[in-house]
């Protein structure tokens, strides 16, 4: 799968100085990766991380793992597999998953469905779902979430004004540019049915078993109602909520930006207008 585009947007010493953090641990795997959920986005990963988690299956690794962590070099980790598999087309070792991963006992959502492949060569022992969506109601969904989302001043602009959130931006291009290969809505249809058909073809020819799942399947165990959630509205909630106080930083830096520029050109404008005047004047005698 190529991308279209590079998915760097900035020299990456630039990106280090304006945006730096600090390394995560090697990798190491304190439980068994016990189920890999390879859906994608808006395919029932929430319901169905929550429904894991019902059956006792420990920390349960889902997108929004990623706002949600206190510490940016986990959404720079992602960004760096991502130009990793994308951009270089190296290859990904266990052990890098395992630094983002090692905790956990089953993953659903992205990025972790960018990795499909990765994931079932690293884990070859787990059980593998493929949640599945319509084509046509799983593009609306992300129309509602993701095409809305990256449509913001605050994805296209204030990213760039604090760290978190520009690593969070980095995580989204590696889906558009990376996996979506150029645009998540303009290939996005095409990129949904290549995924699965692929998935599909590699785990029949490894005669490894899959589950094929849709939210509206449910379950037969435990005896009580499968669990729902995160429609789009309740998505771009929970996302702006849990980006409140990088938002709140990025305005506070965005403003202190805008307040040396005007210091500067107010500054030089001044220089400028001295220096006029003292010329007019010299030029009067």
């Amino acid at each position: 799968m190529k991308p279209k585009a590079k998915m760097e947007s900035l020299p990456k010493w630039l990106e280090s100085t304006l945006y730096p953090t600090k390394p995560l641990p090697p990798g190491s795997r304190t439980k068994q990766m016990k189920v890999l959920a390879l859906g994608l986005s808006r395919s029932g990963t929430d319901s169905l991380r929550n429904a894991l988690q019902i059956l006792d299956y420990n920390h349960v690794y889902h997108g929004f793992d990623v706002p949600t962590s206190d510490d940016p070099a986990v959404s720079r980790a992602w960004t760096e597999l991502g130009r990793k598999k994308f951009d270089r087309r190296d290859g990904i070792r266990k052990e890098d998953l395992d630094v983002l991963l090692g905790d956990c006992e089953a993953v659903t959502d992205q990025p972790c469905a960018c990795f499909a492949e990765e994931l079932l060569t690293a884990y070859p022992n787990a059980k593998v779902i493929l949640n599945y969506r319509d084509v046509d109601s799983w593009y609306t969904s992300i129309e509602n979430t993701f095409g809305k989302y990256m449509s913001t001043w605050e994805f296209r602009y204030l990213s760039y004004f604090e760290t978190s959130l520009y690593w969070l931006r980095q995580v989204f291009m590696m889906y558009e540019k990376g996996y979506y290969q150029g645009s998540i809505l303009g290939n996005g249809r095409r990129v949904h049915e290549e995924h699965y058909a692929r998935l599909r073809e590699l785990l029949e020819e490894e005669h490894r078993e899959f589950l094929e799942w849709r939210v509206q399947d449910g379950w037969d165990v435990p005896d009580e109602e499968f669990p729902n959630g995160n429609t789009p509205s309740q998505s771009a909630e929970r996302g702006a909520r849990v980006r409140k106080a990088a938002t709140a930083r990025a305005y506070r830096n965005l403003t202190a930006f805008a307040l040396c520029i005007g210091a500067f050109v107010v500054g030089g404008s001044a220089l400028l207008l001295r220096d006029h005047l003292a010329a007019a004047k010299g030029g009067s005698f």
